[in-house]
């Protein structure tokens, strides 16, 4: 009796019966190319147990031939273009006193004698006109 079993494996693939098999991949995380991190995963379903992919693109397959060396993959730190610094600290000068900032009340003095010269401008003028007008007489 010839049993002939069903070789699932393409590409040219051969198994190897007397070799164990394949125990499943571990794809570790990593920064894809956007710079977000994507956790790691295991290959652990069915026939897609190998880790391939690109560095920067991750996923499970069933060919061992096309599986990804993780070794040589370098993006498992923090992209360098993702640290764009911190703003620099606030340094307090001690000859600068906040309470003793004249500089908003020089603007409000300013606003001030601008809207009093303003006023005095629009009365006076209401007043000549007033006055410069010829006098009514009253009839009785």
């Amino acid at each position: 009796v010839v049993l002939s079993g069903g070789n699932h494996s393409s590409l040219g693939e051969q198994i190897d019966p007397s070799e164990p098999p394949p125990t499943p991949d571990f794809c570790r995380g990593y920064f894809d190319v956007m710079g977000q991190w994507d956790p790691p995963f295991n290959c652990s379903s069915g026939e897609f147990i190998f880790c391939c992919g690109t560095c920067g693109f991750r996923f499970c397959c069933k060919f061992r031939k096309t599986r990804l060396d993780q070794n040589t993959c370098t993006n498992y730190e923090t992209p360098l273009w993702m640290n764009t610094g911190k703003p620099p600290s606030r340094i307090d000068d001690p000859l600068h006193d906040p309470t003793r900032d004249k500089t908003n009340l020089i603007v409000y003095i300013i606003c001030g004698v601008v809207a009093v010269m303003v006023l005095v401008g629009i009365f006076t003028k209401l007043g000549l006109e007033k006055a410069h007008r010829p006098q009514r007489e009253h009839m009785s």
